[in-house]
C-alpha cells in the first residue's frame, strides 16, 4: 500500500512540474526590449525597427526604451545574402534576408551572454529559426513576431 502511495505522490509531482513548465513565460502587458543583429555582429537597425513596429501593432507587449526597464529581451540574429544582377552591363545589388534566429531571454541572460549566442539559445524561454527560402521581401521579421504572439494564444 505504501508503495502505491509513494508512486502516486511521485506521479503527482511529475505532472505538477510538467504543468508548471508549460506556463507561459510571457504575459500581455510586459515590456520587451528589442534587438536585431546581423550575423556579422553589427546592429541591424532596419530590422529592429520592423520588429518594434510589429510588437506595437500587436499591442500585447510594451516596447521598452531601455534594457533596464524590460521584462524580457527579444533578440533576432539576421543572416543576409547579397544578390547582384547585371542590367545592360551595370551591376545592381541588393541585400536580402536569408534566414533569422530569434530568442526571447531574460534581461540578465542577455546582459551576461550577449556575445555567446549558443548560451543565449540554451537560456531562451522561446526561440525560432526560419529561412526565407525563395521569397525575399523583408517580411520575415514581421512573420516571426506574429509567430511569437501566436504561441502565446495557443490553448494549453
Amino acid at each position: 500500500m505504501k508503495r502505491q502511495s509513494l508512486f502516486s505522490l511521485v506521479a503527482m509531482l511529475i505532472f505538477s512540474v510538467a504543468a508548471f513548465a508549460q506556463e507561459p513565460a510571457f504575459k500581455p502587458g510586459q515590456t520587451v526590449y528589442v534587438v536585431a543583429v546581423k550575423s556579422s555582429g553589427q546592429m541591424d537597425l532596419a530590422t529592429e525597427r520592423k520588429l518594434k513596429d510589429e510588437f506595437e501593432k500587436q499591442k500585447a507587449f510594451k516596447v521598452a526604451t531601455s534594457l533596464q526597464s524590460a521584462d524580457f529581451v527579444f533578440l533576432m540574429l539576421v543572416e543576409y545574402e547579397y544578390n547582384q544582377a547585371f542590367v545592360s552591363g551595370i551591376g545592381v545589388g541588393s541585400e536580402d534576408i536569408k534566414s533569422v534566429a530569434a530568442f526571447a531571454v531574460s534581461p540578465d541572460a542577455y546582459t551576461q551572454h550577449k556575445a555567446d549566442l549558443a548560451t543565449l539559445r540554451d537560456k531562451a524561454q522561446w526561440q525560432i529559426a526560419e529561412n526565407n527560402g525563395a521569397f525575399h521581401g523583408g517580411g520575415l521579421p514581421k512573420k516571426i513576431v506574429q509567430k511569437f504572439h501566436a504561441t502565446l494564444k495557443k490553448p494549453r
